[in-house]
């Protein structure tokens, strides 16, 4: 009886909905449509032949644009927008902005970057001169120790939007009131490459490591901040001293030395590192939010979800195999760490800080977890994982708005940390 019974509630429910089955459904196959047509490469050529049909490809992609919204509006994301809002409509007077802006870190017009300087600088500029004065050496020496620390933020939550800086300039100016220099650089353009996009990047470095003494940074600390795709090319860049290094040392044993499985991502991979003509110093550490580290692995997950010709990554790596074996940082460490007797960990960042949300569907927690691992494996000195496992993806441009928040606060603490 209970079984014909639960057969029979759920005729009746189909029954109820069954109205609304035909709007329903003409309203998901618009949306996916409309989203395809916006966001499909191939749209503009031959739109007809990349509409989805089938209902089981167009659910799949429906529950894949959902979960993404989710991503980026659940959890305090709303709460928390609200709050900054409220608190800046209440302010009577505009609060203390101490970016310097628009200083000029490379050869083009394009480079550009911000510099938020803690408030605490200019006293301490000023004792450090008194004592630099009156000590000699030994105020030479506290004034080196008085030095802030430096966070370089990578912008862009996806490969193509890294000149969107505007919108993190309220985060950076959060870190900068804790008591270090952050650094807010527009890199890459209008089609701009992934090699374009990390030479700017590399002339940022390279800027923030020769200047860093004259504007009162520590360049013995200076560490690295991103978020989505900015998190993935941070970790490219600290992967440049260690890969030049082994193919310096292989070339010399072997001309057809080759790192990654492939002849054609190996090239790739050689291709990126010649344009970065000067040895970058190592930085001291790594704050990765939210990345993604295997794109092999994560064109593999949303092929799954019926969004691979949708997604950031599909525009950013085309489907090339060998593009994305040659763009993956867990692979690379992988293969440095079974093709190499020995490494030293002082080519590698100190540190290295992954966060990630439990919940997150756009990057998945297995992207971080298995940079961890192999982080672990390779010896990095200082590697930390921090999961919150309620969330879905962890926004620090979102959640630094509101510095009091439970969930600024723990940021805070963690970049402290690091």
């Amino acid at each position: 009886w209970r079984g014909l019974l639960s057969y029979a509630l759920m005729a009746g429910t189909a029954l109820v909905l069954l109205p609304f089955a035909l709007p329903i459904t003409v309203a998901v196959y618009a949306v996916v449509w409309m989203y395809t047509w916006t966001h499909d490469p191939r749209a503009r050529t031959n739109l007809v032949r990349v509409l989805p049909l089938h209902p089981r490809r167009v659910y799949k992609c429906s529950r894949a644009l959902w979960s993404g919204m989710l991503d980026g509006l659940g959890g305090p994301t709303i709460a928390i927008i609200f709050s900054y809002l409220a608190a800046k409509l209440s302010r009577s007077s505009r609060p203390q902005d101490t970016a310097v802006r628009d200083i000029k870190y490379g050869p083009q017009a394009k480079h550009r970057l911000d510099l938020f300087v803690p408030l605490e600088t200019h006293r301490l500029r000023l004792k450090q001169q008194q004592q630099q004065q009156q000590g000699g050496l030994d105020g030479a020496e506290k004034a080196e120790k008085q030095r802030f620390p430096i966070l370089i933020i990578f912008p862009g939550y996806r490969w193509s939007k890294t000149k969107r800086a505007r919108m993190y300039r309220p985060m950076a100016q959060t870190l900068c009131g804790d008591g270090m220099f952050v650094v807010l650089p527009r890199v890459g353009g209008v089609d701009a490459t992934l090699d374009d996009i990390l030479c700017d990047f590399h002339l940022t470095v390279q800027w923030v490591f020769e200047n860093a003494v004259n504007f009162g940074g520590d360049p013995k600390r200076v560490h690295l901040l991103g978020y989505g795709a900015g998190a993935h090319l941070c970790t490219m860049y600290s992967l440049v001293v260690p890969l030049k290094t082994w193919y310096a040392q292989a070339d010399r044993m072997s001309p057809d030395a080759q790192l990654l499985s492939s002849r054609a991502s190996d090239q790739c991979l050689r291709r990126w590192l010649r344009k970065i003509k000067r040895i970058p110093r190592p930085v001291a550490g790594l704050i990765l939010v939210s990345g993604v580290f295997d794109i092999a692995g994560q064109r593999r997950y949303e092929t799954e979800r019926c969004i691979e010709h949708l997604s950031a990554t599909a525009k950013a790596f085309g489907g090339c195999r060998e593009l994305e074996d040659a763009w993956s940082p867990a692979t690379i460490v992988r293969c440095l760490r079974r093709r190499s007797a020995y490494i030293p960990s002082e080519l590698f960042a100190h540190s290295a800080l992954l966060i990630h949300g439990k919940r997150d569907s756009t990057f998945v927690l297995g992207q971080s977890q298995r940079l961890f691992r192999e982080l672990c494996e390779i010896d990095v000195p200082d590697v930390n994982m921090k999961i919150y496992a309620n969330l879905r993806r962890v926004d620090p441009s979102i959640a630094l708005l509101a510095p009091a928040s439970a969930l600024a606060q723990s940021l805070l603490e963690d970049i402290r940390a690091s």
